[in-house]
């Protein structure tokens, strides 16, 4: 048996009696350990985080520049998306989870993003991720590199949620953070994306439980358009985002 809970036990006690909050049992905080591990997952899953997520479109910018990205296609796009690039990234974060070789994960993930602004750009947000978690749960991840969607799943592994939910997660942070990328550089207003945002939700477990039956070694992705877009986001005469 786990001595985990009866440990964080012991410090939600002492944290109770500094607040004044009422001292629980074991078999009631284990419940509240699973709430707490979900409120933390919300936390992470915050496109606000500050990693700097928000100064990145992975080459939408270049879609709408070139307007090959409308408001009237955006649905059809993101659901396409979901189905390509989501479902990739959901098999990483499964895998990253599972606890595989963080190395070897990595330089597969590399290797499957062809544009390299993308590529660096999902590496930075990994490290800063892996950083910033790794203050708030007070442990040591010890990864220089990590792709974004890999230490996404080394964190929910870490908060022992189940990982369908941990990849569903990011999915949505990573989804929510793409149309709002889009509030900024389309005629496309609060309203609308939260509709979208909900309509695609069924989309975002499509491509979690996809993940379920593909490895590494299987999936792959075809979105040609965004990564020629990423490869063409530095010649942009104005750019409001970094990549």
């Amino acid at each position: 048996m786990s001595h985990k809970p009866i440990v964080a036990l012991k410090l939600f006690r002492r944290q109770a009696k500094q607040t004044g909050l009422a001292i629980v049992k074991l078999e009631q905080f284990r419940d509240l350990s699973l709430l707490l591990g979900h409120l933390q997952l919300i936390h992470l899953a915050d496109s606000a985080l500050p990693i700097g997520a928000g100064a990145h479109t992975f080459g939408l910018e270049t879609l709408v520049s070139e307007e090959t990205l409308r408001v009237d296609n955006i649905e059809t796009f993101f659901s396409d998306y979901l189905k390509e690039s989501g479902q990739l990234e959901a098999v990483f974060c499964r895998a990253g989870y599972a606890a595989r070789a963080i190395a070897d994960l990595n330089a597969r993930f590399s290797a499957l993003r062809v544009a390299r602004e993308s590529r660096a750009a999902s590496l930075k947000l990994g490290r800063r991720f892996l950083g910033l978690a790794g203050s708030l749960l007070q442990q040591d991840f010890g990864q220089a590199e990590c792709h974004l969607c890999i230490a996404f799943g080394v964190v929910g592994r870490t908060l022992e949620l189940d990982p369908d939910l941990v990849c569903a997660a990011y999915l949505h942070q990573s989804l929510y953070g793409q149309l709002s990328a889009c509030q900024r550089l389309l005629p496309l207003g609060q309203t609308r994306a939260s509709e979208l945002l909900w309509k695609l939700k069924t989309r975002i477990l499509e491509a979690a439980e996809g993940s379920q039956s593909q490895s590494i070694d299987e999936v792959w992705c075809c979105q040609p358009a965004l990564e020629i877009g990423s490869m063409r986001h530095p010649l942009l005469p104005t750019r409001l985002f970094i990549s």
